[in-house]
């Protein structure tokens, strides 16, 4: 309860913000202040919660804006689909405030924007029949594979029947363009109901990543696997911890000695950008990142790095033959992705190289745009001082256009 309550009072801070122009003046720091959660509560009509059952059992949260600044949301509204990476959730794409967060941006564009939380996130942590804190293994092995499979798909159906539309727009970041990738190349019929598809970091091939998280699973050669799941029985990682928020509060705001040391972790997974990263707001996102995640998902990017291929889950010959029909996972056929993709990366993205991009960009057969912008990491894209110009701006004319 109290992780909950901590995590609300950024996401709906901010919420109130973006219909409040006083406290929208309010300095980051604000977000700690328990009287804003109160105020939150009040104008809650601003955030609408919704939950939704995948067919394998899930049950996920999605938070929707359904209207900007400017109206009140009677017209019919196109709708955007916005999914995090891994280890985030929803309140990344709203917690640099109403001016620069693409959620915020969107709405105000005249969007009905979804934000998505897909299974084992904080705010997607239920099944209609396991216990994830018990149930570890039944409820854990899931990798984007199941993700882009089942998750999205409920995501999508669920608010184009709401919303009576037949397409929508989708926007996601990383693990969130991996699980689009996925989808749209096996269960086809979905590419219909994509407007288009903004890829923020997109990940599909990982042959070249520099990524330090993909080479720890990597170096460890399944070791670390065996270690952490036979062991000691831990799926879940990184999960949410609300004692990160407090920890982050105190040493990696402005003027602390330490907040140096807090940059230089952001820095290490997600590339140096020092001109683009926010110091101030580190606390920010702090107290919504990291946002749990299964182990077999850092095994399956791993897995892709290794085999230089865009693949499914490798289980092993015997399970594969089980499962697959043959020894060998299957490939992704990002050929058959017919709807329109737009694709944005940054240049110092460890996760993101050059050849794996334009390997993937090259295989899709309706690109719309293949950018790399100069300067921006892996996180630049969500949180970068200069997001709006170099990337959002452009965004929201492109979705204009379709």
């Amino acid at each position: 309860m109290l992780g909950k309550t901590i995590i609300f009072i950024t996401f709906l801070f901010f919420a109130n913000g973006y219909s409040n122009p006083e406290v929208r003046r309010a300095p980051p720091d604000t977000f700690l202040n328990v009287v804003t959660f109160l105020i939150f509560i009040i104008n809650s009509k601003y955030i609408k919660l919704y939950h939704l059952r995948t067919e394998d059992g899930y049950i996920l949260e999605m938070h929707r804006i359904p209207h900007g600044r400017n109206s009140r949301g009677n017209d019919t509204r196109p709708a955007v689909l916005v999914v995090p990476g891994v280890f985030c959730s929803s309140a990344d794409w709203v917690n640099m405030g109403p001016e620069k967060s693409l959620g915020f941006m969107l709405a105000d564009e005249g969007y009905d924007v979804w934000l998505a939380n897909y299974r084992g996130t904080r705010w997607s942590r239920k099944h209609a029949k396991l216990n994830p804190d018990v149930d570890l293994k039944a409820y854990w092995t899931f990798s984007f594979q199941q993700i882009g499979y089942y998750d999205l798909p409920a995501f999508i159906d669920y608010i184009l029947s709401l919303n009576k539309q037949e397409k929508l727009f989708y926007v996601g970041h990383s693990q969130g363009t991996t699980t689009f990738f996925a989808l749209t190349s096996t269960r086809l019929e979905y590419n219909e109901k994509i407007r288009l598809s903004i890829t923020l970091s997109p990940v599909a091939y990982m042959g070249h990543t520099t990524n330090p998280l993909i080479h720890s699973f990597e170096i460890s050669d399944n070791k670390f696997d065996y270690l952490l799941v036979q062991d000691y029985h831990i799926y879940e990682i990184l999960p949410y911890n609300p004692y990160l928020t407090l920890i982050a509060a105190i040493f990696c705001q402005d003027n602390a000695p330490t907040q140096e040391i807090c940059a230089s972790l952001l820095y290490m997974v997600a590339g140096y950008t020092p001109d683009q990263l926010n110091k101030t707001m580190m606390p920010v996102i702090a107290s919504n990142t990291p946002a749990g995640a299964s182990i077999v998902q850092g095994l399956h990017f791993t897995q892709l790095y290794r085999s230089k291929k865009f693949q499914m889950f490798d289980y092993g010959k015997e399970k594969n033959l089980e499962i697959y029909g043959q020894t060998t996972p299957p490939e992704y056929d990002l050929s058959k992705i017919t709807a329109p993709v737009a694709m944005y990366y940054g240049s110092k993205d460890p996760a993101c190289a050059k050849e794996d991009v334009d390997k993937a960009a090259s295989e899709i057969s309706n690109l719309v745009i293949n950018k790399r912008i100069e300067g921006f990491s892996h996180i630049d894209v969500l949180w970068g001082i200069d997001v709006v110009p170099l990337l959002y701006n452009d965004i929201i004319e492109l979705m204009k256009l379709y």
